[in-house]
C-alpha cells in the first residue's frame, strides 16, 4: 500500500549500501566503526501504478479532500499520489478527473521513474554492473539536468500560465517521487493557512534534496568507464593539464594530439582519465576554468554530477590499472602478463616493448611510421602515468619513478633500423617532460641526473643546435622547425642538467673527503689541486654558457608587465610594499624558462669552487667577494619570486616548487619567508601539486 518506508536502514549505511542492523536509536555497525550514527530518516516513495490504482484510492483522497482536515497525518496519505498537471483546474477545488486529462502522462512518468529504482537496485546487487545501465548511459543527458540545477532553473524557461510539456514534467524533481504541483494544490482546502502550507512544501524540498544527492551518489559511482565520465576526464585533461606537459612544445602534442590518438588506444583513454581523476581528487573536485569567454550555461562534458563528493582518487586508481593493464598487454606480444603490471614501471614497460620489438624486426617497416607512431603512443602513455605518481609524490621520490629512461632512448638511438637522427614530434615532446623531471628531481636529492648532459647525440636528436665543442646556438628555425622560444626553453633544460651534474659531482667530492673513501681521496697534493682547477673550470664553463644564452634569447623573454615596489592591498590603510617585484610574462615557456635561468645560476652562484690558482691573497678581497655573491643571489632571488608572483599560467606553477624550495633557503626575513610558503600551498590547492615535502623542508631549515 502506499506510504510504506523505502529503507529503514540508517543513513550512513544507505550511502555507503550495507547491511544495516536496523538498532534503535544508533546502528551498531556505525558504533564499532567509531563513526556517529547520523540515524535514520522515513522518506517514503510514492508509485503511480496507473488508472486502476487511482480508481481504487480515489474514495480515500475524495474523503480526505472534503473533510477539510489539515493534519500532518492526513497530508502524508492524501497528497503524494501522482495527479496530472491541469492548467484549468481549480486550484481550491477538489481532484481533477485523472482519467479524463493527459491520459498517456501516467505511462511517461512510470518510464521515468522506474530509472532510479533501477540504478538504486543495481548498486545494493553487488559491483557487477546490471544490464540496463548501458541504456542509462545514453539518458544521462536528461538525468543530469534534473540533478545538476534545481527546479528553479527548469521552470524559469517555461511561461508561469503556460503548462508543462510531458517530458519536462516527468523528469521533473517531483516526478521523481510522484508529486506534482497541481496535486499540491488540489488537496488543499482554503482552509488550511498559508504559512502551514509552505511549511509543508520547504519539508518536502529537503526530502527530495536528500533523495536527488543519494541517486547522485549511486549514479556516479556506476558511471566508471561510461561514455560521459571518460568525455568529462578527457576534456578536463585537455583543458587543464595537458598545458603543464607542453610547456616547451609550441605545436602541443599532449594538448591536441593525445586526446585524438586516445579515441583508438585505450591505453592513453585510460592514462587520461586516471591523471584527470587523480587531479580532480586533489583539488577536491573544483575545476578551475580554462579561460576564454564567459558563458551563462556549461557544456555537458564540463559538469560531472556531485562531483565534490565523488570518490575521484578510487576513479584514478581504476583508471591507472586499467592504462598499466593495456600497456603490459601490449608490451607482451602475446606472452602472458604479469601478475605484478601495476608494481611494473612504465617505464619499463616501454623498454621491454621496444627491445621485443627490435628483436622481432618490428622496426624494419620501410617508412617505420607505424612503429614510431606506436612507440610515441607507448611513450605518451609513460609520461601521463609518471606524472599521475609525481603529483603526490616527495621530492626525495621523484628519480625513483624515472629509473631506465636513459635506456629507453639509447634503444630508439642505437637501433639501425631506424636511423634516427631527429626525434620525432612525440618522441621529443615526451623525451622533454622527462628531461625536465629528471632536473628537478635530482636537486631535491642531489643526485646525477639521469639523462647523461654529454650524450650530445640525443641531446641533438631531441632540438638543440650543439657543435662538437659543446657550443649552441638558437637559430630562427632549427633543424626541426622548432620555434626559438622552444629552442631556448630546451637549450636552458640541458644547461640546467648540466648545473645539477655539478653539484652532484661536488657533493660526492665532499663525501669522499669527510668519509676518507680510498676509491675517491685523492693521492697527494698534485692530484687535489688537478681536481680543484677541474672543479673551477667547469664552473666557469658553465657560468660563460648562462651568459651566452642570456644574450642570445629573442625579445619574447622579456617581460611585458612588471611593478618594482608592488603595494600590498591586504593592508589598504596602509602604505605597505611587498619585498619583491610583480613581474609577468604573455608567453607560458618564457616566465618558466626565465625562472628557471635564476635558479640555475642561482645554484652555481652558491656552489663557486675555491680557486687555487687565482684565489685572493688577504682576508678582505674573500670578503668582497662574498658580498658581490650575495648581491647577486639577493637580486636573481627576487626575480624569480616575481615572476611566482605575477601570477602564471598552471603550466609554470607546477613546475616551480624545487626553485620555491632553492628560493627560500636564501631568504631571511619573515615576511619573505611567509610568501613562499603561500606560493607553495597555493600551487597544491589550486593545481592539486604535492608541495607539502617543500614545505616542511623549507620550515627545518628556518628552524634552525
Amino acid at each position: 500500500m502506499p506510504g510504506v518506508p523505502s529503507n529503514k536502514a540508517c543513513e550512513r549505511c544507505k550511502k555507503r549500501h550495507l547491511k544495516c542492523d536496523e538498532t534503535r536509536p544508533h546502528c551498531e555497525r556505525c558504533e564499532a566503526a567509531g563513526v556517529k550514527c547520523p540515524g535514520y530518516v522515513q522518506t517514503r516513495k510514492f508509485i503511480d501504478q496507473g488508472a486502476s490504482v487511482r480508481r481504487r484510492y480515489a474514495p480515500y483522497q475524495e474523503i480526505h479532500a472534503n473533510s477539510g482536515e489539515s493534519s500532518e497525518g492526513h497530508k502524508s496519505q492524501t497528497q503524494h499520489v501522482n495527479v496530472p498537471l491541469d492548467p484549468h483546474a481549480d486550484p481550491l477545488g477538489g481532484p481533477p478527473d485523472t482519467e479524463m486529462i493527459q491520459p498517456d502522462l501516467s505511462s511517461q512518468r512510470d518510464k521515468a521513474r522506474v530509472i532510479p529504482g533501477q540504478i538504486a537496485q543495481t548498486a545494493q546487487t553487488g559491483p557487477s554492473l546490471h544490464p540496463e545501465i548501458g541504456a542509462l548511459q545514453g539518458q544521462f543527458q536528461i538525468l543530469n539536468d534534473t540533478s545538476a540545477f534545481p527546479a528553479s532553473r527548469i521552470n524559469q524557461s517555461t511561461p508561469s500560465g503556460a503548462s508543462q510539456s510531458p517530458i519536462v514534467d516527468s523528469i521533473s524533481p517531483n516526478a521523481s517521487t510522484g508529486r506534482t504541483p497541481a496535486s499540491e494544490c488540489a488537496y488543499n482546502k482554503a482552509s488550511v493557512g498559508q504559512s502551514q502550507h509552505e511549511r509543508y512544501l520547504s519539508s518536502e524540498s529537503v526530502s527530495q534534496r536528500s533523495e536527488k544527492e543519494e541517486f547522485q551518489d549511486i549514479f556516479s559511482d556506476l558511471m566508471t568507464g561510461s561514455e560521459h565520465e571518460l568525455a568529462f576526464l578527457s576534456r578536463h585533461f585537455a583543458e587543464i593539464i595537458a598545458p603543464w606537459l607542453d610547456l616547451s612544445d609550441s605545436r602541443k602534442f599532449f594538448s591536441v594530439y593525445v586526446p585524438i590518438r586516445a579515441i583508438n588506444s585505450p591505453s592513453l583513454k585510460y592514462a587520461i582519465s586516471a591523471l584527470a581523476a587523480k587531479q580532480l581528487g586533489r583539488v577536491k573536485g573544483n575545476k578551475l576554468t580554462a579561460g576564454g569567454g564567459m558563458f551563462t550555461s556549461s557544456a555537458t562534458t564540463e559538469m560531472y554530477p556531485n562531483a565534490a563528493e565523488t570518490d575521484w582518487f578510487l576513479k584514478a586508481a581504476n583508471y591507472y590499472y586499467m592504462a598499466a593493464s593495456d600497456m603490459n598487454n601490449s608490451s607482451s606480444f602475446g606472452y602472458s602478463a604479469h601478475s605484478s603490471t601495476v608494481l611494473e614501471s612504465p617505464i619499463e614497460m616501454v623498454s621491454r616493448w621496444l627491445k621485443v620489438s627490435v628483436s622481432q624486426g618490428g622496426a624494419q617497416d620501410p617508412s617505420n611510421s607505424n612503429f614510431l607512431r606506436k612507440t610515441e603512443d607507448m611513450l605518451a602513455t609513460a609520461v601521463l602515468l609518471i606524472f599521475y605518481k609525481l603529483l603526490d609524490a616527495d621530492g626525495d621520490q621523484w628519480p625513483t619513478h624515472l629509473t631506465g629512461i636513459r635506456g629507453v632512448f639509447e634503444i630508439l638511438m642505437n637501433t639501425d633500423q631506424l636511423n634516427l637522427t631527429v626525434f620525432t614530434h612525440g618522441i621529443r615532446a615526451c623525451f622533454w617532460n622527462f628531461a625536465r623531471q629528471d632536473y628537478l628531481g635530482s636537486y631535491f636529492t642531489r643526485c646525477p641526473t639521469h639523462f647523461d648532459p654529454a650524450n650530445l647525440s640525443v641531446w641533438r636528436a631531441a632540438g638543440i643546435s650543439i657543435d662538437e665543442s659543446e657550443k649552441f646556438q638558437i637559430s630562427l628555425y632549427g633543424s626541426i622547425n622548432l620555434s626559438q622560444e622552444d629552442q631556448a626553453a630546451n637549450s636552458l633544460c640541458w644547461l640546467v642538467c648540466k648545473v645539477i651534474n655539478f653539484l652532484a659531482e661536488s657533493k660526492q667530492s665532499q663525501i669522499a673527503q669527510w668519509t676518507g673513501s680510498p676509491a675517491n681521496r685523492p693521492i697527494g697534493n698534485q692530484e687535489s689541486a688537478g681536481s680543484a682547477d677541474r672543479s673551477a673550470n667547469t664552473w666557469l664553463d658553465l657560468s660563460f654558457e648562462f651568459q651566452t644564452w642570456f644574450e642570445r634569447v629573442p625579445e619574447t623573454f622579456r617581460p611585458c608587465v612588471r611593478i618594482d615596489h608592488p603595494r600590498d592591498f591586504s593592508h589598504p590603510s596602509e602604505n605597505i610594499r611587498l619585498p619583491f617585484p610583480e613581474v609577468f610574462y604573455s608567453l607560458s615557456t618564457c616566465a618558466a624558462t626565465m625562472q628557471h635561468y635564476h635558479f640555475g645560476r642561482i645554484a652555481l652562484l652558491i656552489n663557486q669552487p675555491a680557486d687555487v690558482v687565482s684565489a685572493p691573497s688577504t682576508a678582505f678581497d674573500r670578503l668582497q667577494g662574498y658580498r658581490e655573491v650575495t648581491k647577486e643571489v639577493e637580486y636573481r632571488t627576487r626575480e624569480a619570486c616575481g615572476i611566482a608572483l605575477g601570477h602564471p599560467q598552471g603550466d609554470v606553477r607546477v613546475h616551480m616548487v624545487p626553485v620555491l624550495l632553492a628560493l627560500g633557503q636564501c631568504l631571511e626575513g619573515a615576511d619573505e619567508h611567509q610568501i613562499i610558503l603561500n606560493l607553495l600551498r597555493g600551487v597544491e590547492a589550486d593545481l592539486g601539486w604535492a608541495t607539502e615535502y617543500a614545505v616542511t623542508k623549507l620550515e627545518a631549515s628556518w628552524n634552525r
